[in-house]
């Protein structure tokens, strides 16, 4: 149930990113993403791409239900994509007023909003990570409540950028907050949790890949917790409470060939990326190999039967692509 204090009069801003702003009135309510950042990137392309992934996961949860051992295999969540919003929209008329003074219309998209996660949570990143100077300050800032966690598989803090990131200290947010690999040991996540990420992060790959037929260029992954009154199976229960993992973020997407140019296209959007996805050779590249793997099998087998051969092909080409890869 909504309390009195998850809901708002106004838009609060809950995250920012190159392609706009995100906001939202509600923990239960829709988050609206602004076309108000870098002028490169398109909302109408992520709208579109959002789409065009959550059929695809649509279609695996399908698959994987009628396999009676779906309920083991873990899954990305992908938020509810609702509506695009012209300027023109009457929707801009009935909530304009709620949002800054001088803001105006724009192309926006409504989805649904990813549950940032609870003040025991926030409490142990702060005391763990952020300077002592401005805990309080952090912890009693409303937009640090909207906190979501980057999950940098693929990199661990040096001393250089731990360093650097204190020196820093006023950028501090949880919004987004990324824990590095070495970060999630520190704080005693296990080790068979952290390949359950990877694995998550391989079956979603390749749903993108051999499904979406889509790059995944930019996608994004974070840690959060379930929608409330929601019986999702593939939650992970650890020192971050219950949560599951989380992908958005698809204005960069762009439409893969089902040849090696398709693939050679899919692996430089995989170097390109932040470092969600674990490194070749490390324990967690063996969770997240083997997972992208067995799901390009699945989903060959059961929705290109006649492609089958070709594509798992072109998938054990991407593996062999990023392990060799300098």
């Amino acid at each position: 149930m909504t309390t009195k204090q998850d809901s708002h009069e106004n838009y609060i801003r809950i995250g920012s990113g190159f392609c706009g702003t995100v906001w939202a009135r509600s923990l239960d309510g829709p988050a609206i993403k602004r076309e108000d950042g870098g002028p490169s990137r398109s909302l109408a392309n992520d709208f579109v791409m959002h789409k065009r992934a959550l059929d695809a996961f649509v279609k695996l949860s399908l698959t994987k239900c009628s396999s009676p051992d779906y309920l083991i295999q873990p899954q990305v969540r992908i938020p509810q994509c609702y509506s695009f919003l012209t300027p023109q929209h009457t929707w801009w008329g009935e909530n304009l007023s709620h949002f800054p003074p001088g803001f105006s219309p724009c192309n926006a998209m409504s989805s649904e909003r990813i549950p940032p996660f609870p003040e025991d949570v926030r409490v142990l990143i702060v005391e763990r990570y952020c300077p002592p100077e401005i805990r309080n300050q952090i912890l009693l800032s409303a937009s640090n409540r909207a906190c979501l966690i980057r999950p940098y598989i693929g990199r661990r803090r040096t001393y250089g950028t731990a360093m650097n990131a204190r020196s820093r200290f006023r950028g501090f947010s949880l919004q987004n907050y990324p824990l590095h690999l070495d970060q999630m040991v520190e704080l005693g996540i296990p080790s068979t949790h952290i390949e359950r990420y990877a694995a998550m992060m391989g079956e979603a790959l390749a749903t993108l890949h051999w499904l979406g037929e889509i790059d995944g260029n930019d996608v994004e992954f974070v840690l959060a917790p379930p929608p409330r009154n929601d019986d999702c199976t593939t939650t992970v229960t650890n020192v971050l409470g219950e949560h599951t993992l989380w992908m958005l973020d698809f204005d960069l997407c762009r439409s893969m060939a089902m040849d090696l140019e398709g693939v050679k296209q899919a692996a430089n959007a995989f170097c390109r990326n932040d470092p969600f996805y674990p490194r070749p050779h490390t324990d967690q590249w063996i969770a997240f190999s083997r997972q992208y793997l067995q799901t390009s099998a699945d989903l060959a087998h059961s929705f290109h039967e006649d492609e089958a051969d070709s594509r798992l092909g072109l998938a054990r080409k991407f593996i062999e692509l990023l392990e060799t890869k300098k």
